[in-house]
């Protein structure tokens, strides 16, 4: 079977789902090209279908890319070549029945499609039912089939190491850059009314366990393969929550990571779960810098509207701790949460950043995606006007929930773009009201761009070549300023 993966574009992140599932369709000799949308118009989508001919046209579909897909579907069912489209990643998985109906979608992969994509591909190339595969959900000969999911994968060593040369080939400036991603574990066992993982959880429920690892060793040795091929200089573990590992699994990933690899690494963390020997052991081994998540200043509403039930003195004192141990940390915030006074709440929660001193704080603004706890939430309390959330291309600009007015609406807006800066500079907290009233979103949002990007490669990270890798980011500061 040929299959093409269609991303709309990359904003110099790796896919790592189609990396996947990219390596385990090779696997079984199937052919596999992806291609980023961005860099082609309507006709040049068509003649590069027209060229591949594929059997399957895949697109891995985050909700701020719908619109954008279903477009790019629609422009290449309307030419003359025939293919089955199929749409996996977090929207089709939690919006199954609305999305099945939709113009030209012909299947939806939900969930892990590790095994259940090439079964799929299998049948369709042996002329099996396609149709009743586990974990798909498919539109054949206009009656909907929904098949049941299918148990998770139990042993990740067992996995192929994700087709970086795929991505890369699509996009060759992200195979520039040097800090590349890789995960340790899938799963996360929390209940952040924001994320998926909570609704996930319920829908693989007595499907084989929340929380699965790899070992230190298949993990070391996947990040071996990429620095023997790829510029690397910083490893990226990108599991939800580092910390959370089987005894002894981090202390041998450092071990290995030091004297195998001679990299520093990045994680996600939980403030909760930060202790002072652990960290002292990491940064030996070579941890560079965390992302932290703090997400609301105000206790009640954190605990409340978001289920993150941390206090904030533990916030506090993890912060302590990663100073102590000279570890570079980001804060990451949320702005513009449904409650009653939003612009007050973000405040608290700017001053909360301002006395944990990051290396750099991060925020978005809250979108509450369909099927997470907080977009019915939010729905309940009046704060979405309709069942459908306008569906935004980043959660980095406006906001979709209705506020008391436009001008609350604005204040939450600008502060988000500068609260990275503020935060560093903390004697423009005395204007930051005046400056949050000012009708300059747009000039705010350019300066968000830049700060983000010094901090990511400057304060946090560094350029394995400044020449290779700046082309990259430079594309993407303007393609998000194009956003709206």
């Amino acid at each position: 079977m040929r299959v093409l993966f269609i991303q709309p574009e990359s904003t110099m992140h790796e896919r790592m789902g189609l990396m996947y599932l990219s390596s385990n369709l090779k696997a079984k000799n199937h052919e596999v090209h992806m291609i980023l949308a961005d860099g082609y118009g309507p006709e040049g989508l068509i003649e590069e279908v027209e060229r591949f001919q594929p059997d399957i046209v895949g697109y891995s579909v985050m909700t701020s890319e719908l619109e954008t897909v279903l477009a790019i579907n629609s422009v290449l069912k309307s030419s003359k070549y025939s293919f089955l489209s199929v749409f996996g990643g977090p929207h089709p998985t939690f919006a199954t029945d609305e999305m099945i109906q939709r113009d030209g979608v012909d299947a939806l992969c939900v969930g892990e499609g590790d095994l259940a994509f090439p079964d799929f591909c299998d049948r369709v190339e042996r002329g099996e039912e396609f149709w009743k595969t586990s974990n798909f959900v498919v539109n054949y000969e206009g009656k909907v089939f929904k098949n049941p999911i299918g148990p998770l994968v139990e042993n990740l060593d067992d996995l192929l190491f994700p087709d970086r040369e795929i991505m890369y080939k699509a996009d060759p400036g992200l195979r520039e850059n040097g800090r590349k991603m890789f995960f340790g574990s899938r799963g996360c066992p929390y209940l952040c009314t924001y994320c998926f993982n909570a609704e996930y959880n319920k829908m693989t429920k007595d499907q084989g366990d929340i929380m699965r690892h790899r070992s230190p060793e298949n993990l070391i040795e996947e990040v071996l393969q990429v620095k023997e091929h790829y510029p690397l200089n910083t490893v990226w573990v990108d599991d939800d929550t580092f910390l959370i590992k089987p005894k002894g699994w981090i202390a041998k990933f450092c071990e290995l990571l030091k004297v195998k690899v001679g990299l520093p690494f990045d994680i996600n963390i939980r403030p909760d779960l930060v202790k002072d020997e652990v960290i002292s052991d990491m940064k030996e081994g070579g941890l560079n810098s965390i992302w932290m998540g703090v997400e609301c200043g105000d206790e009640e509403i954190a605990g409340r509207v978001l289920k993150r039930h941390t206090p904030n003195t533990r916030i506090y004192r993890a912060a302590d701790v990663l100073r102590k141990h000279k570890v570079k940390f980001v804060t990451q915030n949320m702005m513009g949460l449904p409650v009653e006074q939003s612009f007050k709440t973000d405040l608290k929660t700017l001053d909360f950043n301002i006395a944990l001193g990051p290396t750099y704080a991060w925020s978005s603004i809250l979108y509450p995606f369909p099927g997470t706890e907080v977009y019915r939430y939010a729905l309940e309390h009046g704060y979405l006007e309709t069942k459908e959330v306008p569906i935004l291309q980043t959660t980095r600009v406006s906001t979709s929930l209705k506020f008391s007015s436009k001008e609350e609406a604005r204040r939450v807006e600008n502060l988000h773009k500068l609260f990275g800066i503020i935060v560093n500079f903390p004697f423009l907290r005395k204007y930051c009201e005046v400056l949050c009233e000012l009708p300059l979103t747009r000039v705010y949002g350019v300066f968000y761009y830049l700060w983000y990007g010094y901090s990511l490669k400057i304060k946090l990270d560094s350029f394995v070549s400044i020449r290779k890798e700046a082309t990259g980011f430079i594309g993407v500061f303007f393609r998000m300023l194009r956003k709206t």
